[in-house]
């Protein structure tokens, strides 16, 4: 089939303009029809579609059940075995903790890919991650929120893992904090695969820029207790502790005060 000329549709395919003929007839002869059901409709739908390509072309002289019995049902092949698989296509970076992000979840690569934009090819059942021609990564893919999918042979070797720069200042910015996170912290990188929970350890320590050090500190004491290291537990804990969000000025430098207020509840002394 050759392509159609461009800007004036000149070269349209004759299908197009039949369909708007069936259209249009089809909805003269049941106007005043009423259809209780889809099931119904497209029953009658079908009655009326042998009754159209029965009727006599008055170009051709011919109808169009025999034009397609004698020009075109030879040519036709069989149908693929398997069903055509539709496919989206998107890129994403991949993190320093051997993982991208896609529709909400997280799939890993291997980790000689890290800092560089990969291609991902999703269907309804997989991922598949492409750095250039070459195919990296298959996943399956998951309908979750969050959740992390990974191969541990795209991770590093723990030794290695556990020297790089993103884990060395993690753990000095929990010791910074308190014994409490810093025991945290270590616990959650002692694994055979540090870069595993990075992103969740990165997360636990941005808490002290929405609370203060000694509110998180508080809080990975009984995160520590009962053995639940989640950010959102952590967070229900600093705010059950009484904890309030710190605002700090426009610089990043010390949390604004306010004065003492009267028509103000809580605290004597109000961190914004």
């Amino acid at each position: 089939m050759q392509p159609a000329r461009v800007k004036r549709p000149q070269d349209k395919a004759i299908v197009e303009r039949t369909i708007q003929i069936l259209q249009r007839w089809f909805f003269m002869r049941v106007r005043n029809r009423t259809f209780t059901s889809l099931v119904e409709l497209n029953q009658c739908l079908k009655e009326h579609l042998e009754l159209f390509n029965a009727r006599n072309h008055r170009t051709f002289n011919r109808t169009r059940k025999e034009m397609f019995e004698e020009s075109e049902r030879a040519h036709l092949l069989d149908l693929p075995k398997d069903a055509y698989l539709v496919q989206t296509f998107s890129r994403a970076k991949l993190s320093r903790d051997c993982h991208l992000v896609f529709d909400y979840n997280f799939y890993s690569a291997p980790h000689t890919l890290r800092g560089l934009e990969l291609e991902i090819w999703a269907t309804s059942q997989t991922i598949e991650i492409y750095n250039g021609l070459d195919r990296v990564a298959v996943h399956k893919r998951y309908r979750s929120h969050g959740k992390f999918v990974t191969d541990p042979k795209h991770y590093p070797s723990a030794h290695q893992a556990y020297l790089e720069e993103d884990v060395e200042r993690a753990r000095q910015w929990a010791t910074s904090v308190g014994t409490e996170c810093a025991k945290l912290v270590e616990d959650l990188l002692s694994c055979a695969h540090p870069l595993q929970h990075l992103r969740r350890v990165q997360g636990i320590l941005a808490l002290s820029r929405k609370y203060s050090k000694a509110q998180l500190e508080q809080a990975t004491a009984v995160a520590n207790r009962f053995n639940n290291r989640t950010i959102p537990y952590l967070e229900r804990v600093i705010l059950n502790l009484g904890g309030e969000r710190v605002k700090r000025d426009e610089k990043g430098g010390e949390p604004i005060k306010r004065e003492f207020n009267p028509n103000l509840r809580g605290l004597d002394e109000i961190l914004h």
